[in-house]
């Protein structure tokens, strides 16, 4: 059976998951929320540059609800806890490339009042995207092979100058003055995901943490970086390369790392390797590497998908959180 869905937003990744819903063929986009008041009335098409399609954004709660969806594709920049809860109570399911809407990064009261929701209205959540999400979906699938784990890795190594959101970056610590303390909080706020990635992995690999550990280092710039619409000045933060490790008994057994750069004119310089690196230490040991070959298109596309692809299945699950190891592999459709 077809699947109903609004699409919460139209931004870079809400645009990419137009598209893909279009395109499924279980899939129905029936209604869009528009964060913008001037993109109240328009095409959703329009809006993320394709045909028109006949379906008009709107910021009516209300009415989108009353089109009665299967599943809202929620992808805002930032969540209002207040309409996810709305959209659960409602009976809708919700998928959402906003990963901490599955743990505790937003404070275990939200989490609390989500749960409650989705108990409420009999409907599902799932959280994700590429990292988290999905590349660590890849390394669960990856440990099948092995008859003993000792430790999962997992890297995302991007070069990210390409990605224009000024927002955003500044909020990971971008542009910020190297040595700065509150930098390094700034950082690990931002990077909760990772946290809820490696609970949700250990839980996964039957291990109990005994403690989370976040390292971080920052590359300066070495002239003041111009990308358009964002600056960096120079000995400014250009770089920034960490890892949050599960830690048992002292040694590190699940880790989500990140080496990000704006720009290539950085001290020190690490090497970015434009994908994702999985390595799992373990008899065997096993290592994986994957990325995109068309880089035409930027990342918002195979952060999408992930939980497009994964709409029937959430749709299917009992109520609550979910996550993809709880879930049949989401898979694209041949066509």
């Amino acid at each position: 059976m077809v699947k109903r869905v609004v699409q919460w937003t139209t931004g870079k990744i809400g645009a990419e998951a137009v598209r893909g819903i279009v395109a499924h063929p279980e899939l129905e986009l029936v209604g869009c929320f528009a964060f913008s008041p001037d993109k109240v009335g328009r095409d959703v098409g329009e809006l993320c540059g394709v045909d028109p399609l006949g379906v008009l954004a709107t910021d009516d709660i209300d009415a989108l609800l009353g089109l009665a969806p299967d599943c809202v594709s929620y992808m805002p920049y930032s969540p209002n806890f207040d309409h996810v809860v709305r959209i659960l109570e409602s009976g809708a399911n919700v998928v959402t490339t906003l990963y901490m809407l599955s743990g505790s990064g937003n404070g275990d009261d939200v989490h609390d009042r989500i749960v409650a929701a989705a108990d409420r209205g009999g409907a599902s959540l799932l959280a994700g995207g590429i990292y988290p999400g999905h590349a660590n979906n890849v390394a669960m699938a990856l440990s099948a092979m092995c008859a003993r784990v000792d430790c999962i890795s997992l890297l995302e190594s991007l070069e990210l100058s390409s990605y224009e959101n000024e927002k955003m970056f500044r909020s990971m610590g971008f542009d910020g003055e190297v040595g700065d303390p509150s930098v390094v909080d700034l950082c690990e706020r931002t990077n909760g995901s990772f946290k809820d990635m490696v609970r949700v992995m250990a839980h996964e690999m039957g291990v109990e943490l005994d403690e989370m550990r976040f390292d971080v280092e920052f590359a300066a710039a070495d002239r003041t970086l111009d990308f358009g619409y964002m600056k960096i000045g120079k000995g400014r933060i250009a770089g920034i390369k960490g890892v949050v490790s599960g830690v048992v008994d002292g040694t590190p057994r699940v880790q989500c790392g990140f080496a990000w750069a704006m720009g290539e004119e950085m001290t020190p310089r690490w090497p970015i390797t434009h994908g994702y690196s999985i390595e799992i230490t373990g008899d065997p040991s096993v290592s994986c590497t994957f990325s995109r070959v068309d880089t035409a298109r930027g990342g918002e596309l195979t952060v999408a998908m992930p939980v497009v692809n994964a709409i029937p299945d959430v749709c299917a699950a009992p109520p609550g959180i979910v996550n993809f190891q709880a879930l049949p592999y989401a898979k694209a459709s041949m066509r």
